[in-house]
This record gives structure tokens, sequence and C-alpha cells, in this order.
């Protein structure tokens, strides 16, 4: 099964050569594949490309060395934040009679998926919560309702923005990324697919996967 840092390997390596992200919906050549070779991959093969995408991606963030620029290391230092989660779970587990032998093999992806939810629950709290409190301010001042609804969603987006607040939606998206790149089969595992893949497409995915998994959908996740 996957395994976490502490166990001696981050994440389930792929079975071929690991490439490029780019590289990562490719179906065999040296070109990408048309729409029409998209329509013949079934589910299990997209969300497993879109999983080797992610992967990659993390790989760069731990990998990047030098580290030359803010973003660079905050994404550096996120990933290393999931990963000592992941070893805490792991380690927790072994210590009190659980060995890494006996675990089913999407435990710890789904502990990481559960994690993530549930920050990214925190998340829209606190987000929802200092929208209202300055909207509710300012109409209270005699701001008209609609202004003051704009200006607590500016202000919480603004919030989101600046660190720590910023440092924490990287944990969760780091969280989320190593739950996918541990998970064994995500077309297996509803809860990675739903609460960590799918949130990170559009900000992460190639825009080839992302057509995909939206005709995954519409296709009802056959295949």
């Amino acid at each position: 099964m996957c395994r976490s840092k502490a166990e001696g390997g981050r994440r389930c390596r792929p079975r071929k050569g690991r490439g490029s992200s780019a590289a990562a919906g490719s179906t065999g050549g040296s070109s990408p594949p048309g729409p029409s070779d998209r329509r013949r991959r079934s589910r299990a093969a997209v969300l497993r490309a879109a999983r080797k995408q992610l992967g990659d991606l993390l790989d760069a963030a731990v990998d990047a060395a030098p580290v030359d620029s803010a973003a660079a290391l905050g994404a550096a230092a996120a990933a290393d934040v999931a990963d000592q989660v992941a070893d805490a779970i792991t380690a927790t587990l072994e210590a009190h009679g659980c060995p890494r032998g006996s675990w089913q093999d999407h435990l710890l992806c789904g502990a990481l998926a559960a994690a993530a939810r549930a920050m990214q629950a925190a998340e829209d709290q606190v987000r929802a919560a200092v929208t209202t409190g300055v909207a509710a301010a300012l109409a209270a001042s005699g701001v008209p309702p609609q202004v003051a609804d704009l200006t607590g969603r500016a202000a919480a987006d603004t919030l989101a923005k600046l660190t720590p607040v910023r440092h924490y939606e990287d944990v969760r998206r780091a969280v989320q990324m190593l739950a996918v790149a541990m998970c064994p089969e995500v077309a297996d595992h509803p809860d990675v697919e739903r609460y960590c893949l799918r949130p990170l497409a559009s900000a992460m995915l190639s825009s080839a996967i992302q057509e995909e998994l939206t005709e995954s959908l519409h296709d009802g996740g056959s295949g």
C-alpha cells in the first residue's frame, strides 16, 4: 500500500516513468490525446492521470532546490506540514497496535481526505463569519445592505489572501494533494475524489484533464 514519509515513501509511485505533469494525460505517444482519444478513456483512467499530475506537482514543491521565491517557499512548507500530518497518523496507529500490514488500502488517504474536508469547512465558516460580521456592523451604521454585504465579502477575501490565513489554505491544498497522491485508486475512493481531487482541478490540473473530469461527471461517472 502507499506509505507516508515516515515509512520511507511519501506516495505511491506510478507504474511507468514519472514524466512531467504536462504529459500526465498522454496515452503513450509523443502527442497529447485528441478529443476522440479522451472520450475513449475510462473514468478510472482519467482519475489516474489527474492523480499523477497532482503527485508530480507535490513532488516539485518538495524537491525544488534552492527555494528561490516566496511562493515556492510557501508551497514547500505546506507540503512538509501535510507530510507531518500523514506521519502523525501513521506513527499513532502503529504505536497503538495497528501495524501497517493490517491496514486497509484506503485507510491513510481516507484519513487525509477527512482532515482536508474539515479544514475546508473551517475556512468556509471563517469566511462567512467575517462577511456577516462586517456587513452587519456597516448596515448598523447606515450603509445600504447590498453595499455592506459586498464590503463584508471584500474584507473576507482580503483576509483569506494574507498569512497565516493563506498558509492555512495552502496546507489544506497540500493535504488534499497528498491524499490523492497516496490513494491506490481514486476511482474506488469517492471521498478522495470529491473532497480532494475535484476541488483542486480548476487551479492545478491541465485544461485537458479538467475537460475529461467534467465529461466523466456528465456521463454519470461510468467506466
